[in-house]
């Protein structure tokens, strides 16, 4: 069997993309563990020795940014795992339960410094030494959070990775929490050599207490965002515009449903689009396909199942309703035509049926569809049904084209006294198991000739073969475009129009 799937080379490229996204990433996280190493061992050294409640409080939340960001590493890690037996949408939402763990963390943060500043608000009174460290500490700090943060979030838009983004915004709030630590340390200051030490004596717990504030907002933040998208919460702007993208599919007459799921750097979508119910199997896989790729376009980390719903249309012509309704009913039929008689329609048309049937089987399923049908169009009174046996394999006949030279020829001028305007160029033979013979003719027509016109002159040669050659039992006439001559006559009338005008 021959393999029709992607080249060795394309899956080599592909595994050696996957492998390079990987390290670019875990360069990414491991630069902002560091960082946080770094900083952690400042912010607790210069607190212990200066007693500032903000430091020490910069420091704990550090020492979480740590923590947060050796989570970060490894869900990340894990997230890049491709799908297995057990996770068929792969493991993409680790990075969304490590941004909840993340979350959890900060709030007992949060908790412990927002009692400890209280308490040196309202119970007691604590020394603090403010030296110069303190300040290039803290300075150091809110340039290393400014540059993780960037780091993180352009790597974060980037792989579409939540838990980068979460450490991105972390570390945005560092800044300010950091910049809040260096106005209550100024102010302390400030107090001391203005001689308004009471004044200013709780500036440093004040300042921790708002940086307890900061850490309990972004906590939420985080939180919610995990949460909602491990509750399969969707965004509404890239649903409308999915939706958009699909209805804009030519073959597509509406969107009925979009339905999305978040899975780390990967958006699955189900698609229900509804396609006109005429439309063959081959042409709605087509459609699909286009949907799909119209979903790709508008949002590339998108991957959809659509799936295609048959719709009645209003552009529909009376025989495609006809068919329509029979598929509906897993029953085939062909020569349908629709006729109007006085104020109501009738339908004729050949229904194929196993030829195991019997008579009584085939009538009760010939009912069933004209009841179907009388039930779509209420203006429909009649189904005339042609019983007919369904063939699974082609018939046998072999050609007697030149065997049957006389009849060739007699079918030939028969063609051209039916209609003069058209000129058989070819004619052939064949012989079955059917009661006599089958023709075939291929005969010029002018190509600006409407198909309605067309038709009922093409419908008038079989008439006439028919009735002239009893031997023939079927007869069709294939009209071609192409250079026509008229025959005597039609010369004849035309003149004879001519006087008449």
């Amino acid at each position: 069997m021959e393999d029709r799937g992607r080249p060795d080379n394309a899956d080599h490229a592909t595994a050696d993309d996957d492998t390079d996204i990987r390290r670019q990433k875990d360069r990414v996280t491991l630069a902002s563990v560091a960082a946080a190493v770094v900083l952690v061992i400042l912010k607790l050294g210069v607190g212990l020795a200066s007693g500032s409640l903000g430091l020490l409080s910069e420091a704990a939340h550090s020492g979480l940014d740590l923590v947060a960001s050796v989570i970060t590493f490894l869900s990340v890690r894990i997230a890049g795992r491709p799908a297995d037996a057990d996770h068929h949408y792969g493991h993409g939402r680790v990075e969304n339960l490590a941004a909840v763990i993340q979350a959890s963390l900060l709030f007992t943060t949060a908790g412990a410094i927002a009692y400890e500043a209280l308490r040196r608000l309202f119970v007691v009174e604590a020394e603090i030494a403010v030296s110069p460290w303190a300040f290039a500490v803290m300075g150091i700090s809110i340039v290393v959070d400014a540059w993780r943060s960037r780091m993180l979030a352009r790597a974060a838009a980037r792989f579409h990775s939540r838990a980068m983004e979460a450490d991105a915004l972390n570390f945005r709030a560092d800044m300010f929490s950091s910049a809040v630590v260096i106005a209550g340390l100024a102010l302390t200051v400030y107090g001391e050599r203005t001689d308004q030490e009471a004044a200013y004596a709780r500036a440093d717990a004040a300042a921790g207490f708002v940086v307890a504030v900061v850490i309990v907002a972004m906590s939420a933040r985080l939180a919610l965002q995990g949460v909602g998208v491990l509750l399969d919460r969707a965004s509404p702007r890239v649903r409308t515009q999915l939706w958009d993208a699909a209805e804009a599919v030519p073959g597509v007459l509406a969107a009925e449903a979009v339905r999305l799921r978040e899975s780390g750097e990967r958006l699955f979508a189900d698609v229900t689009v509804a396609v006109p119910r005429t439309t063959s199997l081959a042409e709605a896989h087509t459609i699909s396909e286009r949907v799909e790729a119209a979903l790709r376009a508008a949002e590339p980390r998108v991957e959809a199942i659509v799936h295609v719903e048959p719709t009645a249309s209003d552009l529909e012509t009376a025989a495609e309703r006809v068919r329509a309704v029979a598929l509906a009913l897993n029953e085939r039929t062909h020569d349908e035509r629709v006729h109007r008689v006085a104020d109501h329609l009738e339908v004729s048309l050949h229904l194929e049926v196993p030829p195991a049937l019997s008579l009584g089987e085939a009538h009760a399923r010939a009912h069933r569809l004209g009841a179907a049908l009388r039930g779509d169009n209420p203006a429909l009174r009649r189904v005339n049904t042609h019983l007919e046996e369904a063939t699974a394999n082609p018939d046998r006949r072999r050609e007697v084209t030149r065997a049957e030279g006389v009849t060739v020829e007699a079918a030939r001028v028969i063609a051209a006294e039916a209609d003069g305007g058209a000129r058989c160029h070819e004619v052939r033979l064949y012989r079955s198991d059917g009661p006599g013979l089958e023709a075939v003719l291929h005969c010029d027509f002018p190509p600006a000739s409407p198909i309605d016109e067309v038709h009922r002159r093409t419908e008038l040669i079989e008439r006439a073969l028919q009735q002239s050659i009893p031997a023939l039992w079927h007869v069709v006439v294939h009209a071609e475009p192409g250079p026509v001559e008229p025959g005597p006559e039609r010369q004849e009338r035309g003149a004879n129009d001519a006087g008449r005008a």
